[in-house]
């Protein structure tokens, strides 16, 4: 009997709390007070969900297109004497079955100038192929398309240095690469593409144009091509070779069999001393331990009108600036960086986007800042209204708490029936909150109702990520802490007296 006693006890508080917050108890002079606190604790907690919902989603979009013109993590060489790589299948394949790896991309870069007619503007070259990551380029494009292997005279700028330049689509300028034995290297080419961001500082630097521009310009790889004379005498070429080279020539005969040749050197050799076979094969390799290059062929091969060379491209085919690493959106960058670091060549490092853009994601991160001091400004607010509208409430019941305390009812009793008044009604404004929070944000979302201008904000439209898991949190937090707050103000039910608080209603 003592135990149900005392369980009815301990329930008699929050059952009075639910009848003084019911319609029948609404018809009192504090009304008022009580609906412009459950407003005001409804307006904190919509703000605090637009704001975390708008700061998240631009930091998304600004960080998203960041990576966009780089990547999470790039992989590149350590050698400063040659910052670029050799393709290497292996080193693809270990990092692309990484669980926190989406995809893994070649990319080509070298810096350069594009002249127009009017001006010229110093840029960052990118290349564009098959293999390269294009999907922030092709949802950026305004007009026109982007370069491919059959398009190698185009390229693709933004529409900022589109602007600087004063041209247009379909206008022809020169692009001068910068890098390779020779330094620097003009290159004309029709303006195909224009594409617009709103990152100005990026809008403004990068240019995209076929990947095999840059691989033949930069001299990364060596290049091999064979001259026969008119009187049958062969000799080697070599283009983009920084160091001293080795020729190796075979001959194939009709068993496929290779048979070394006695030629030294480039040449010129004697076709006419070559008698028996189908073919001459020709590898030219460095000389030294060079890592930094790799051997390219030439095939001479009889033909109709007597022996042809046939080249196999160039080696600088085979050569990139690096790897552009992109992950899952769920992946530990640090912890990604370490892993993939840890399988790839000697004289191969890693540098993550943090590294590449330090400032930029250093203002992005103070933008968290901003919404911290939302939330702590609401979460006071909150408190503020309804430590007024408690004390009020407590004000209007002091005949009703003279009256409980007189038959029997406790001074703790009386305190916590006040507390769960004010957790009922802060409920009511987090639940009101969430409604109105939650609506403006995905009408947002969908509509991209509120415009912004790109070239103050690098977005057109106010972007939204709802991040359910973090707007929680933080709503459960604030709860905790208004709700504890209320133990304050529902103290001052504990010093009425029932002796005057009868008296004042007699």
């Amino acid at each position: 009997m003592k135990n149900k006693t005392t369980g009815r006890t301990s329930f008699l508080p929050r059952r009075l709390a639910a009848r003084l917050s019911g319609s029948k108890a609404t018809a009192s002079w504090s009304r008022p007070v009580v609906q412009i606190a459950t407003a005001g604790v409804a307006l904190g907690i919509a703000l605090i969900i637009a704001a975390s919902a708008i700061v998240h989603g631009f930091q998304s979009e600004v960080r998203d297109l960041v990576v966009g013109f780089g990547s999470d993590i790039q992989i590149l060489s350590q050698d400063l004497q040659n910052q670029h790589v050799i393709l290497n299948s292996e080193v693809e394949q270990r990092v692309a079955s990484m669980d926190e790896v989406k995809s893994i991309h070649p990319f080509y870069t070298l810096p350069g100038l594009v002249q127009s007619s009017e001006t010229l503007e110093g840029v960052l070259i990118k290349g564009v192929g098959p293999d390269t990551y294009q999907d922030m380029l092709r949802h950026s494009m305004k007009s026109g398309r982007l370069p491919t292997l059959t398009s190698s005279d185009s390229l693709v700028l933004s529409l900022v240095l589109l602007n600087q330049l004063d041209i247009e689509l379909g206008d022809r300028v020169t692009v001068y690469l910068i890098g390779g034995p020779t330094r620097m290297r003009p290159k004309s080419l029709i303006v195909g593409g224009v594409y617009e961001t709103g990152l100005l500082e990026y809008d403004e630097s990068f240019v995209f144009i076929p990947q095999g521009i840059i691989q033949q310009i930069a001299g990364w790889g060596l290049e091999a091509q064979v001259k026969i004379t008119p009187d049958l005498h062969a000799e080697a070429l070599v283009f983009g070779a920084s160091n001293p080279v080795r020729f190796d020539w075979t001959a194939v005969n009709s068993a496929a069999e290779q048979v070394p040749l006695p030629w030294r050197g480039s040449g010129p050799h004697d076709l006419n001393d070559v008698v028996g076979f189908e073919s001459i094969e020709l590898v030219v390799s460095p000389r030294s331990a060079d890592h930094s290059f790799t051997a390219d062929t030439v095939w001479i091969r009889p033909g109709d009108g007597g022996w042809e060379a046939v080249p196999a491209g160039g080696a600088w085919r085979y050569y990139a600036s690096g790897y552009e690493v992109f992950l899952n959106d769920d992946s530990d960058l640090n912890a990604a960086d370490e892993s993939i670091y840890a399988v790839l060549p000697l004289g191969w490092g890693t540098e993550t986007v943090l590294e590449q853009a330090p400032e930029m994601f250093t203002w992005l991160g103070m933008l968290d800042l901003n919404v911290e001091i939302i939330i702590g400004l609401m979460v006071l607010i909150s408190v503020i209204n309804m430590t007024s509208a408690l004390l009020i409430i407590i004000l209007e019941r002091r005949a009703m708490v003279g009256m409980l305390k007189a038959l029997g009812m406790t001074d703790g009793q009386v305190l916590r029936m006040f507390f769960w008044q004010a957790v009922r009604i802060i409920g009511r404004g987090f639940l009101i909150g969430n409604l109105i929070g939650f609506a403006l944000v995905i009408v947002q979302q969908e509509t991209g109702l509120i415009q912004l201008d790109p070239k103050a904000y690098y977005v057109d439209v106010v972007p939204i990520r709802i991040d359910v898991a973090y707007i929680i949190g933080i709503e459960l937090l604030a709860f905790v802490i208004c709700a504890a707050s209320m133990f304050l103000p529902a103290w001052a039910s504990m010093r009425i007296l029932p002796a005057a608080a009868l008296k004042l209603k007699n």
